[in-house]
């Protein structure tokens, strides 16, 4: 009788088995057909807004980071794109009319130069600074705004600037994946800012569905995320006023429509000065949120956290089931202020990481 019941135990678990395995999070993300951990940091701007399109792109820049970042052992950054909207895509009024002119060249060649480097790119579309209060340009943010409440706007954005990009660069090995927000959150109802405008998250949401929807129409092999502020937005497993997970499939879709417009990994930051140990991921494994895809540590200092020193920050998020690190930011290497430190300690650390784990880290394109 025991030998029947563990051999009806054994069937059992064999049959549960593949939805067992299917249901497990996974901590490494698809680059350049390799499994890796993203290790690396955010560019995130040369030139704040005007790294694509309308006037000159400092490729040089790009090219000295990239081959920093190889040769301290990282394999992916992630660059703003798009930003606030001022340089890019083209706008006639408030109607998207295009990516901007050059936009796709100079996106491109980034690209080359992180693929020479054996660099991948997570290329974030938009952030929170679209509907920045205080701005310059006269239809700022107002043609924004339209574009994320109005279905019209949506879809003139998505057929005139967002597939062209997408077809153009279909299949190129250093994208990492494409993001379509930096922080939306900041522009919301239910968390914004002082700085920015706000809108119902239903409308971000409708339109990470509906975008991250044409990206997969037009290149089905390739990643897509979004960049969530704070686990606040990204688990259902926070206590607090109008914490949720957002980008879940369900939520997308039933705010966006779009069966396939949903994401391939989450994305989150963290900063100790805004968050206490209850929301951080050096003080929570990447199970604790009970989200069902891997999850990238997006944007973070690598200064000493809650207890925990800068020197483990990296180690801490690969041991605890997380699916990369990227510091910010390479930019401030040269800020006067102490965020200087932080990019110089983030390249040791990928170093460190690299020399105990490479084969989860080095990505090496196949030509």
């Amino acid at each position: 009788m025991k030998a029947l019941k563990n051999c009806s135990f054994l069937i059992l678990l064999l049959l549960f088995q593949p939805f067992y395995a299917k249901s497990q999070q996974s901590d490494r993300i698809r680059v350049g057909g390799q499994d890796l951990f993203l290790s690396g940091g955010n560019i995130a701007w040369v030139d704040f807004a005007k790294d694509i399109g309308p006037g000159e792109t400092q490729f040089d820049l790009f090219e000295e980071m990239f081959q920093e970042v190889n040769k301290y052992g990282g394999n992916t950054t992630r660059l703003w794109l798009h930003t606030d909207g001022t340089n890019t895509p083209e706008w006639e009024d408030s109607d998207v009319i295009g990516p901007g002119e050059g936009a796709i060249e100079d996106l491109k060649t980034i690209l080359d130069l992180g693929h020479k480097y054996n660099v991948s790119l997570v290329l974030c579309l938009w952030s929170f600074d679209m509907l920045n209060i205080n701005e310059e340009n006269p239809h700022f943010p107002g043609r924004a705004r339209d574009m994320l409440t109005m279905q019209s706007k949506t879809s003139l954005y998505i057929e005139n600037a967002l597939i062209p990009m997408v077809e153009a660069l279909k299949g190129h090995p250093a994208i990492a994946a494409w993001e379509i927000f930096n922080e939306p959150e900041g522009m919301s109802e239910e968390f914004g800012w002082e700085t920015t405008h706000h809108l119902p998250m239903a409308n971000i949401q409708r339109f990470v569905n509906q975008t991250t929807a044409a990206i997969k129409a037009t290149d089905p092999d390739v990643l897509v995320t979004t960049g969530a502020w704070s686990f606040k937005a990204l688990s259902d497993n926070v206590e607090e006023e109008n914490a949720k997970n957002y980008y879940s499939d369900k939520e997308l879709i039933e705010n966006g429509g779009k069966e396939n417009g949903v994401l391939d990994f989450y994305s989150v930051h963290y900063y100790p000065n805004h968050f206490g140990e209850n929301l951080s991921p050096f003080h929570n494994d990447a199970a604790h949120w009970g989200l069902d895809k891997p999850i990238v540590v997006a944007e973070f200092y690598t200064q000493d956290t809650h207890g925990i020193p800068h020197e483990y920050l990296y180690k801490t998020l690969f041991e605890g089931g997380y699916a990369g690190a990227l510091v910010w930011q390479w930019k401030n290497r040269n800020h006067k202020s102490h965020h200087h430190i932080y990019w110089p300690r983030a390249l040791v650390s990928m170093k460190n990481l690299y020399e105990l784990h490479p084969e989860d880290i080095h990505l090496e394109f196949q030509d």
